[in-house]
């Protein structure tokens, strides 16, 4: 099941210029070899020479295109869950590079990491272990330096050209483009030329300087360009040891940095302390205000016209985003860390983000959750800089365990509770006195290593937090020890003692517990009272509804809803049944992670089985993809599995083996966006289908529907609202279809129907 489209490779917002040798012989090398490495100096075009091959060949690879951005993840311990998340996989398992090893086994995909060279050593063993499990898999990556990987093929990026016979050259088309897009009606023209020749060779034909240098075409015309790039108290680098193409390359941030106001440089320079990206508001909260009371806005807007820092495109964003160029970043990092005000900003930007993660506590359980989820995603980057400082500072490891509490219900969520789990053990090793904070941080950490069942560990942890508690005679954190007691008896396979420790645990006050955390108490104490058949499950369940609706939260609400389906069902009401798991499809699309999903798919299957049993079959083989996905849902899996069996077995005797196993197959291969659709009623029973005719090349029946609306004249956001997927998987459909049927656009497509309904 695919719950991504076919890649992530983003839309250029500008123009790809020059570089038709490269990308001829990149496309060429990729072709023979499996992993293609572009090398060169910073600024030279590496990244956009890589997407623009990726773009060139992506119809090779029916699996996608995934785009896997290094410049901001500083943990080489990190690297497998990164690329997991990119790839739309579950990172939460103790096992990523398993989960991603499976993956990547049958799949023809490109991988492309951008930006590898601060993680040499982590890429080259991770590329090194990917190649050798996955033959299908090509990776294109970019670096300042050879990976050193058996087979590696080197691809050195040199600047654009200068010179061309009869025309311009590379870099003088560069640089009139990006001038003409912050002048309009700038043009090289004979008056011109020379300068902006001029500009060019002195810049060495480096892409991002050129970009840099024709930013300023509003406030200089090219002659006095020219003539202050020829400035060499300007233009000399100190640092001897850099080449000369960097030494330029430096020397045009430096002059960029010098025609910047002197509060522009101090908010620049202190905009280099995020990772990830930042909003006006977060840079207000962490930049030092020039006076009390003002915030960053004008100097935002200021460097954003000087193109020192840049929008990030992203349609989910409910705030725009920005972020420095990274060479912009890394010049910026040198001047603040020289600065007075080095120490400060880190700890404004650490607490900026420690109050975020705090937001946890009150609004994971709250109506602001849909709100909270996605900042806290956006931020995480930020979160997890933070974390890192915080950890590494003496003293400070227990604001990295506070920070890894509060966001419990976010790794939870999001999938992340493996690396939640880690900077507990990292910060634990820093912090080993017999404090509260440690206790805390014990407690924390044995919950989340439950959940992604390293029992063993998080057993330990649970039993020194317990005689920590003890020895320091607190209860404040009973309630988080009691939860994870409950989870140990739950992997332990020991429903009862699980549903008696939840219940022990919600005896206890839970006022002074979080009330996310008893949320998902509740949860635990309903899944096991429905295990162990207990009378009065039910109760249980509904005690844990109103609770939601009490506080009124969508994303408990929608856990919530599973066990009530769940008890609807065997009162024989399918009806109620599935119109709950159908509002908790709802509920946790807001969220963008399909992992809780798979629970409402699952029951709506077995409420299909006697009114429908080719849907109940097919969703049900839908969901065992999911759950295989999310193999860290082992508990809510343990729940539903006997009784998917048993419907199963009805299943094959109702339909017969051969047409359980079609229909099962067909529910394997749907999209997650297919597989809701077909939860809720919409593409009706999944009956085996006769064979479409051979001119229809492999199309699938959802491409088929998306051609026909193509050869209507619909855009590809037109498409997604009238079928109601997301236009990402309109844009994979359409790959799909011009890649089966190898054409190049859509009017081939609108012959092609035409011919199809003639005949």
């Amino acid at each position: 099941m695919t719950t991504r489209p076919a890649g992530n490779l983003p839309v250029e917002l500008t123009s790809f210029v020059g570089r038709r040798e490269d990308l001829t012989r990149a496309r060429t090398l990729l072709g023979t070899s499996r992993l293609l490495t572009l090398t060169g100096v910073g600024g030279v075009g590496k990244t956009r020479l890589a997407f623009a091959v990726a773009g060139s060949v992506r119809r090779e690879f029916p699996d996608g295109v995934w785009i896997v951005e290094l410049a901001d993840l500083r943990q080489g311990g990190l690297l497998v869950q990164t690329i997991c998340r990119q790839l739309g996989l579950p990172n939460d398992s103790a096992d990523a590079f398993g989960q991603l090893a499976e993956h990547a086994a049958t799949r023809r995909l490109l991988l492309v990491l951008d930006n590898c060279e601060h993680l040499i050593d982590a890429c080259s063993e991770l590329v090194r272990r990917l190649l050798s499990v996955s033959p299908s898999v090509r990776i294109l990556a970019t670096s300042r330096h050879r990976l050193g990987v058996e087979g590696e093929q080197l691809l050195p990026v040199s600047p654009l050209t200068i010179d061309s016979p009869g025309g311009l050259g590379e870099a003088m088309v560069l640089f009139e483009e990006r001038a003409s897009a912050a002048k309009p009606d700038f043009r090289i023209t004979d008056d011109n030329r020379a300068a902006v020749e001029e500009i060019c060779r002195s810049l060495e034909g480096l892409p991002l300087a050129i970009e840099l240098a024709a930013a300023n075409i509003r406030i200089f015309n090219p002659a006095e360009i020219a003539s202050r790039l020829g400035d060499t108290a300007l233009l000399t680098s100190t640092e001897r040891t850099r080449t000369a193409r960097h030494r330029t390359l430096q020397s045009v941030v430096d002059w960029s940095y010098r025609l910047c106001s002197p509060r522009e440089r101090q908010v620049w320079e202190q905009l280099s302390v995020f990772s990830g990206g930042f909003t006006a508001e977060t840079a207000d909260g962490v930049c030092l205000p020039a006076e009390p009371g003002n915030g960053v806005l004008h100097e935002l807007i200021a460097l954003l016209d000087k193109s020192m820092i840049v929008r990030i495109d992203d349609e989910k964003a409910q705030r725009g985003r920005y972020r420095l160029l990274e060479p912009m970043r890394q010049f910026a990092l040198e001047k603040r860390e020289s600065s007075a005000a080095a120490a400060a900003i880190r700890i404004r930007h650490r607490d900026y983000f420690l109050r975020l993660a705090q937001r946890s506590d009150t609004d994971y359980c709250s109506p602001d959750d849909i709100e909270w989820f996605a900042r806290t995603r956006a931020e995480h980057a930020n979160i997890r800089e933070a974390m890192a400082f915080s950890v590494a500072e003496p003293g400070q490891a227990g604001v990295t365990l506070e920070m890894v509490r509060a966001m419990r219900p976010y790794w939870s969520q999001s999938g992340t509770m493996v690396e939640g789990f880690q900077w507990s053990v990292r910060a634990l090793e820093q912090l080993t006195e017999p404090t509260p904070e440690r206790a805390m941080g014990l407690a924390t950490g044995s919950l989340l290593g439950f959940l992604i069942g390293e029992i063993d560990r998080a057993h330990a942890m649970l039993r020194e937090h317990n005689e920590l508690a003890e020895q320091l005679g607190t209860d404040e954190f009973t309630f988080r020890a009691h939860f994870a007691a409950a989870l140990e008896a739950s992997l332990r396979r020991d429903g009862s003692r699980a549903f008696e420790i939840a219940e022990q645990a919600l005896e206890l006050d839970t006022a002074r517990a979080d009330p996310g955390l008893v949320a998902d108490c509740m949860a635990l104490s309903a899944l096991y009272a429905f295990i162990t058949e207990h009378p009065d499950a039910e109760k249980f369940t509904q005690r844990h509804l109103d609770y939601a609706d009490r506080h009124q939260g969508h994303l408990v609400r929608a856990t919530a809803l599973g066990p009530m389906g769940i008890v609807r069902w065997h009162q024989g009401d399918t009806a109620a049944a599935e119109a709950l798991m159908a509002e908790a499809i709802d509920l946790y699309a807001a969220f963008d992670y399909p992992g809780m999903t798979v629970v409402a798919i699952d029951v709506i299957g077995w409420c299909a089985a006697d009114s429908d049993p080719p849907r109940s079959a097919a969703l049900l083989g839908a969901a065992a993809t999911l759950w295989h996905q999310h193999s860290h849902m082992k508990l809510a899996q343990a729940a539903l599995d006997p009784v998917t069996r048993i419907v199963e077995k009805r299943l094959r005797q109702m339909m017969g083996d051969a047409a359980f196993v079609s229909a099962f197959d067909q529910g394997r291969a749907l999209t997650l966006d297919e597989t809701v659709r077909l939860a809720r009623g919409a593409d009706g029973p999944t009956e085996p289908r006769p064979a479409a005719p051979a001119r229809r090349s492999g199309v699938t029946r959802r491409e088929q529907q998306v051609a026909e609306l193509v050869a209507d004249g619909l855009t590809n956001k037109e498409i997604a609202a009238k079928l109601v997927i997301s236009a990402r998987t309109v844009d994979a459909h359409v790959d799909h279809i011009l890649t089966k049927l190898g054409f190049r656009s859509r009017t081939q497509i609108a012959r092609w129907i035409s011919a199809t309904d003639d005949a």
